[in-house]
């Protein structure tokens, strides 16, 4: 996304709207359902390229296959492929195409429209322990060591995502006249705080820099002088809201099965670790150490199983015999 892959400079709307009246042409026989172009606000002046989500229902030869014939049916000849991400330059304008999932598809189409705006509320959504994107709402389960991260689906439906923050839905699915108009419906959540624009992370700073609209955004709130907060509570005390708000979620079951599973594997790492590892073979470090730790865990069908049963004193004499068994050979 950008349009600065090719170095080809924005296109003025009349232009850019030519050739998405082309594309939509060709890609309506192509893809027919199976694709989206993320919408943007009425009089937005050009455009830096051009952004299509293509669901994985539509690919039915696989992507490798649909990539060469993208480019030979619209005569591309410059063209860069990278994962799921099929970037092109189309009559001197890029044209990107995304893959995802076909359970992703609608959600990422939802979060990629109106510029940067899923990004904007994430922010918000954040102070809840919960995440936007492109797979919907999730909310984010941390064990207590915090070396593990889960991402637990809450909703993929977008009225009752924005519903949540009390967001008017129906202005979105309306859309948006100007950017002005974008900023005001993100300003308008009950929930919105300057607080976070004021004080930014690194992070931030850096998107700012780098996202045209989120940099529009800070002086939109500067201009219009904009001083609303909310004063959040800790994350964890909104889970009950969450729950409620969400019941098809079953958010309170998943989360207990996370922190069940969360004893299990705390109760294995005290007893078989890296740190351990690196004390009884100074040597091992790096990928060397991983290495290692794969090579002994696939002794076993069930490593984890197998290990938890076993005591602190099996486990170290079970290593040191693995080492000295990989040494001599």
């Amino acid at each position: 996304m950008g349009g600065n892959l090719f170095k080809l400079g924005r296109l003025p709307r009349a232009d850019y709207k030519q050739i998405e009246t082309e594309i939509k042409a060709y890609l309506d026989q192509k893809l027919g359902q199976h694709y989206r172009i993320p919408r943007y606000y009425t009089n937005k002046p050009d455009f830096g390229d051009m952004d299509i989500v293509v669901s994985s229902a539509g690919i039915t030869n696989g992507w490798e296959q649909t990539q060469k014939e993208i480019v030979q049916d619209l005569g591309i000849s410059q063209s860069k492929s990278a994962g799921a991400v099929f970037s092109t330059v189309y009559k001197n304008f890029q044209v990107d195409f995304f893959v995802r999932s076909h359970q992703y598809f609608e959600t990422t189409y939802n979060f990629l429209s109106f510029n940067d705006i899923g990004n904007l509320i994430g922010r918000i959504f954040k102070r809840f322990n919960l995440k936007y994107g492109e797979r919907g709402l999730q909310y984010v389960f941390r064990r207590v060591d915090n070396h593990y991260q889960k991402d637990i689906e809450v909703s993929k439906d977008a009225a009752r995502i924005m519903g949540f923050l009390k967001l008017d839905f129906d202005h979105w699915q309306r859309g948006f006249a100007s950017k002005a108009e974008m900023f005001d419906w993100v300003v308008a959540c009950p929930y919105f705080s300057v607080k976070p624009y004021l004080d930014m992370s690194n992070k931030m700073e850096k998107r700012a820099k780098e996202r045209p609209t989120i940099q529009a955004f800070l002086e939109y709130l500067e201009a219009q002088h904009i001083d609303k907060t909310y004063d959040f509570d800790e994350k964890d005390a909104y889970l009950s809201a969450i729950e409620a708000y969400f019941p098809e979620a079953d958010l309170l079951t998943h989360i207990a099965a996370e922190k069940e599973r969360e004893k299990y594997v705390l109760a294995i790492k005290t007893k078989y670790n890296g740190r351990l590892i690196m004390k009884l073979f100074p040597n091992l470090q790096g990928k060397a150490l991983g290495d290692f730790m794969k090579a002994f865990q696939a002794q076993w069908q069930d490593y984890e199983e197998a290990l938890y049963s076993m005591k602190a004193e099996e486990i170290v004499a079970r290593l040191k015999e693995f080492y000295y068994q990989l040494n001599r050979s």
